[in-house]
């Protein structure tokens, strides 16, 4: 097993590394590198590290239980001709809090009496998209769920794939867009029925959709007024536990850590409506992407 001093090492000889390899973002302003960095399918490389501190409310939820959820996101987008580009976007998540069950990116479906920590299920958009500095970006793909954690009641139990979609418009103060994902269930882990919670993930029609709106207004100095919040609907479930519909408003500014240009974002997101039974009430959602060089070219 992977101790967590040997994870922290990890992570900084992997910033380290990135740091030594700045390049082509040494030779743009702050105030460029930001409102590049607002388009999702731009050809910036960048680590993204995003923590979640969420709080739960529902008909069968008890006080004002919490989950901290960590995201790490390497975004790693390689230049096609013709102004495309090819995208793959891993989200790696790290949940703490009451044991819940994610039915997709952040749509809490299930929740248990004890506390839990562990990764939870591997998240993969992958495709294509038209990107441009001004005016209209678009992007078309496919995203998938892989069951890959290893706690019984963090991780979904089933191999999940959909289509993914990204449009969005930008002139020199503004970016607004959505990024869309959709998964069915495909198969399930094949791990025993005998455990009933693994039975009854087994047993689940999954069919859930995330729409994540962003809008980022730039201002002078390399700071952004931004919102990025997730829209989730559950297909499968009540009518009255379907829908999470949260508003949202943060700031960004870019900054220089040494030579390595690091985006610092914070954002409080409240949800307008939620799912009756179990769902998030609001969230203080915090950010940083390490910019690094993108060796096959650039936007």
């Amino acid at each position: 097993m992977i101790r967590i001093k040997d994870k922290i090492l990890a992570l900084f000889l992997l910033l380290d590394i990135a740091s030594t390899t700045l390049g082509a973002a040494e030779n743009k302003s702050m105030e460029e590198l930001s409102k590049e960095l607002a388009n999702p399918l731009a050809q910036i490389w960048n680590l993204s590290f995003q923590y979640n501190h969420t709080t739960l409310k529902g008909n069968k939820i008890e006080g004002s239980p919490t989950i901290d959820s960590t995201l790490f996101q390497p975004v790693l987008p390689v230049p096609l001709e013709g102004g495309y580009t090819a995208f793959a976007r891993p989200v790696v998540t790290y949940i703490k809090g009451p044991t819940a069950r994610f039915g997709g990116s952040y749509n809490i479906s299930g929740i248990g009496l004890d506390d839990s920590s562990d990764f939870g299920d591997l998240i993969l958009p992958v495709g294509v998209g038209k990107v441009n500095k001004v005016g209209w970006s678009y992007g078309v793909g496919a995203t998938f769920i892989f069951p890959t954690s290893n706690n019984d009641l963090l991780g979904s139990h089933q191999y999940q794939a959909g289509p993914t979609a990204l449009l969005l418009w930008a002139n020199e103060k503004w970016t607004i867009g959505t990024h869309i994902q959709h998964w069915w269930g495909i198969k399930d882990d094949g791990k025993s029925n005998d455990n009933p919670v693994i039975k009854a993930a087994h047993d689940k029609n999954l069919n859930h959709t995330d729409i994540q709106y962003f809008i980022v207004r730039n201002l002078p100095n390399a700071w952004q007024l931004r919102a990025s919040p997730h829209i989730t609907y559950d297909w499968s479930a009540k009518k009255d536990n379907r829908l999470t519909l949260p508003l949202a408003f943060g700031v960004g500014k870019m900054i220089k850590i040494g030579p390595m240009p690091v985006m610092l974002m914070a954002e409080y997101q409240k949800t307008l409506i939620s799912p009756d039974d179990i769902g998030n009430d609001s969230t203080i959602m915090l950010q940083a992407n390490f910019i690094i060089k993108n060796p096959f070219g650039d936007l």
